[in-house]
C-alpha cells in the first residue's frame, strides 16, 4: 500500500513538471497602451505564443530558435534564445504615440552613458512613450515617489 500512494504521488508530481521546448519564428514585443510590455514569437506556423518575459529582458529577433516553457496552463517563459538570423531594436519602429493620458510609471537609467547610474521613476503619459523610452514598467498610474 505504501508503494502505491509513493507511486500515485511521483505520478502526480511528473504530471505537473513542464519540459522545454523549441519553436521557431520570430521574437517581438507585444504592444500595449496600458500595463506591462511583454514579449510574444510568431511561430512559422503563424501562431502567436504570447511570454511572461518583459520586452526588455531580451532583444528582439527577426528569425530564430527559441526555448520556451509553460509555466501554468497557457502562460509561456522565454528560457533562452537558441539561435537567431537577425536581432534587431523593436523601440525603433514606434515613430509616434497616441495622445491619450493612461499614465505608466516606468524606471529609467539617469544618463545614457553610464551603466553605474542608479534608475529613476518617472511617469510617462502611456505605455507606448514607456516603450519608447525603453524604460522598464513599475506600476499603472503616476509614480509613487
Amino acid at each position: 500500500m505504501k508503494n502505491a500512494v509513493l507511486t500515485i504521488l511521483a505520478l502526480l508530481v511528473l504530471a505537473n513538471v513542464k519540459a522545454d521546448f523549441v519553436v521557431e519564428g520570430r521574437l517581438s514585443d507585444d504592444l500595449n497602451i496600458s500595463g506591462e510590455i511583454t514579449k510574444k514569437i510568431l511561430t512559422s506556423n503563424k501562431e502567436v505564443i504570447k511570454l511572461v518575459n518583459e520586452y526588455i529582458e531580451a532583444e528582439s529577433c527577426k528569425n530564430g530558435k527559441f526555448e520556451v516553457v509553460e509555466v501554468a496552463e497557457g502562460i509561456f517563459e522565454l528560457k533562452a534564445i537558441v539561435d537567431c538570423d537577425q536581432f534587431y531594436d523593436s523601440t525603433k519602429e514606434v515613430t509616434h504615440c497616441p495622445e491619450n493620458f493612461m499614465p505608466v510609471c516606468g524606471e529609467i537609467a539617469t544618463d545614457g552613458f553610464d551603466a553605474k547610474s542608479l534608475p529613476q521613476l518617472v511617469t510617462f503619459p502611456n505605455g507606448c512613450e514607456l516603450y519608447r523610452a525603453k524604460a522598464a514598467f513599475v506600476n499603472q498610474g503616476m509614480c509613487k515617489i
